[in-house]
């Protein structure tokens, strides 16, 4: 166990070829790698879809084994002002590349955390060192990104990773790792990953752990990931709507009490669920979503999670009353 390695580390790709579920984006970044140059990019979608393994993937196709003498790594997150950006990445793309490839690559990640003044900064570098560096940049919203950045840049949307892609990912590590696991558990990480690759291998990471055995289950999963089984879930709702008020308030707080599932975690979930509800009148699907969506807000914004909780069921039993 002492030389075990983080799965999202160990099976992280070293190609382009190697991302699943991008393929698009792969294609056109394969013709940077082809041509041996590219202009500034930003790549931007949530986390856990690929954005930074693209971006080291380039750096590896493009100068082989001095891919480290090249490239450049930031979390602009953790480095957010003006200092960083005049200091570190000025003093760093001003200095000239090894290698035949003409130019270095600087990647700044979450970029969209930098103040505007540090992205004014970073504009002014891009435009002075544009002949012997290459900037990367990722973001979850490309919206917190300046115009003048974003215009001096190519533009690539990375997507969600679809669930069957997420099994596919998971199932290979598993085989690779000698793991049994069952299908309902594979659909499991899937539904709960929300297209986050790192989330699902990070699951399958840690329920291979705690497994006792070479094998993974469903219930493998739910303890590990403080997932709830849908049944539950389900049964809050109905019991609720069925004017069985306690009978839905005594799951939730066990929920909450004995099992440790976050407030966050119940709600995520019942949003999922109450949207696959099959109710003919779809004005009630359409009322339980606000209700449900005004609790996650109000706790948000500091209110008691178990109240909030409470007075949620509550309106949903009002609910079930009129229909």
């Amino acid at each position: 166990m002492q030389d075990y390695q983080i799965l999202t580390e160990k099976y992280r790709p070293n190609k382009l070829d190697q991302i699943i579920g991008q393929d698009n984006i792969v294609k056109r970044l394969h013709r940077y790698v082809e041509t041996k140059n590219m202009p500034n990019l930003l790549f931007a979608g949530k986390p856990g879809i690929s954005k930074t393994t693209a971006a080291v993937c380039i750096a590896k196709e493009l100068y082989g084994n001095s891919w480290l003498l090249n490239f450049l790594e930031l979390n602009a997150s953790d480095s957010r002002g003006i200092d960083v950006i005049r200091e570190r990445v000025k003093s760093y793309a001003s200095i000239k590349s090894v290698g035949e490839i003409t130019f270095k690559i600087i990647l700044l990640d979450e970029a969209d955390a930098l103040t505007k003044d540090a992205q004014n900064a970073l504009k002014r570098t891009m435009e002075t060192y544009s002949s012997s560096c290459r900037f990367i940049l990722t973001c979850n919203l490309s919206s917190k990104i300046i115009e003048p950045i974003s215009s001096r840049t190519s533009i690539f949307r990375f997507k969600q990773i679809k669930n069957e892609d997420i099994i596919k990912i998971c199932k290979n590590i598993c085989e690779k790792e000698n793991i049994k696991i069952e299908f309902e558990a594979l659909e499991a990480i899937a539904f709960m990953s929300e297209g986050d690759a790192r989330k699902a291998i990070g699951t399958l990471d840690s329920s291979m752990i705690t497994s006792e055995s070479k094998s993974i289950t469903l219930k493998d999963i739910y303890e590990v990931a403080s997932f709830i089984e849908p049944k539950i879930i389900i049964d809050i709702i109905k019991k609720a709507l069925s004017n069985e008020f306690f009978a839905s308030l005594i799951i939730i707080e066990n929920l909450i009490i004995d099992d440790g599932i976050s407030s966050d975690d119940i709600i995520k979930q019942l949003m999922k669920r109450a949207l696959e509800l099959n109710i003919p009148n779809k004005m009630v699907i359409v009322e339980l979503v606000d209700i449900i969506g005004e609790t996650d807000w109000r706790i948000s914004e500091g209110a008691n999670e178990l109240i909030m909780l409470k007075q949620m069921i509550a309106k949903m039993v009002k609910l079930g009353s009129i229909i």
